[in-house]
């Protein structure tokens, strides 16, 4: 019902305003009689509440429409009829895999989200200390931006470069500039499949990537990300990672595990085996911190040396020497 009245535009008129059964099937170009009707159900599900002849949204549904949980609904919606449901678990069961980037018909609701979703989270990992030291970050497939914008609001010293496909970036843009950071914060075209990591930047972070990959995916984008940067340093993974939290597996975690079956990921890696992955494509875990209110975990961790990727930076008169 929710996804009917938001297809319709209904649920972004009621929360401007309460508005009569004929204003509502006047603007949504529906049958009178059964816009009344229509209403009515929605009301009996607790979405609009009625005032004589006006309807208007419930204020708990208000609150979520405002605060941005609404593309939230439109993604998971499109998933449903995509991809997440039985027949999708099945073809992906016997071997489909789904492309992991979004339809582009919702990458502006994905960009929506993930800036809402970036301010429960980025708070956790700004307070890793080792950004103190970092000059240039590379946040890959970045998307709105979110955790590029608090790190370097946090961290006056810091760069950042947000990897993202170019339909995407239209987004990270608008809020780039509305945080007043566009000479701070750079943005480049790329994909997240197959495009190497630039060089340039002394840290990498990853949020909410790995999960969209299967294990030699995986694998084969750690090792892009290592072999563009220099030894020791960091790289920040934020990610769902089973058996980090405390007890079973929450209703949330529970569902992201079938959105990660259907679209054939299958990502259900634990602690020790994410660090295995990470170790073989020459990064070392150095810490796994959960964040409980989000059920996902912050993955610190360190490129090691002697496996591929750039050398270690020179340093003192050798590197002055390089210069020359």
């Amino acid at each position: 019902m929710i996804e009917a009245a938001d297809e319709l535009g209904l649920l972004t008129e009621l929360a401007r305003e309460p508005l009569t059964p004929t204003e509502i099937a006047d603007r949504a170009k529906i049958d009178r009689t059964m816009a009344y009707n229509f209403l009515t159900v929605l009301v009996w599900n607790g979405i609009l509440t009625r005032n004589g002849d006006h309807f208007a949204l419930d204020e708990a549904l208000q609150a979520e429409v405002t605060s941005g949980a609404l593309p939230l609904l439109r993604i998971e919606g499109w998933a449903t009829r995509d991809h997440l449901n039985g027949t999708g678990i099945v073809a992906a069961l016997r071997g489909r895999r789904r492309p992991p980037e979004i339809d582009d018909r919702y990458v502006g609701a994905l960009a929506e989200a993930m800036l809402r979703g970036a301010r429960a989270s980025a708070p956790h990992l700004a307070r890793l200390p080792l950004w103190r030291d970092r000059a240039h970050l590379a946040d890959l497939a970045g998307g709105s931006g979110g955790y590029a914008i608090l790190l370097c609001r946090m961290y006056p010293r810091l760069r950042a470069t947000v990897y993202d496909r170019r339909e995407m970036l239209e987004h990270t843009a608008r809020a780039v500039a509305d945080a007043g950071l566009d000479d701070r914060i750079a943005l480049e075209s790329w994909e997240l499949r197959g495009d190497p990591v630039p060089a340039g930047h002394d840290c990498a972070l990853l949020s909410h990537v790995l999960h969209l990959l299967d294990a030699s995916a995986r694998a084969e984008l750690l090792g892009r990300v290592r072999a563009a940067l220099a030894e020791g340093d960091p790289v920040v993974v934020h990610d769902f990672l089973p058996g980090t939290a405390a007890g079973a597996p929450s209703p949330e975690e529970a569902a992201s595990a079938i959105d990660w079956l259907a679209n054939g990921s299958g990502f259900l890696p634990g602690p020790d085996e994410f660090g295995a992955e990470m170790a073989t494509a020459g990064i070392s875990v150095r810490s796994v911190t959960p964040i409980a209110a989000t059920r996902t975990a912050v993955v610190s961790a360190a490129c090691t040396p002697g496996l591929p990727g750039r050398h270690s930076r020179p340093s003192g008169s050798a590197e002055r020497k390089a210069r020359r």
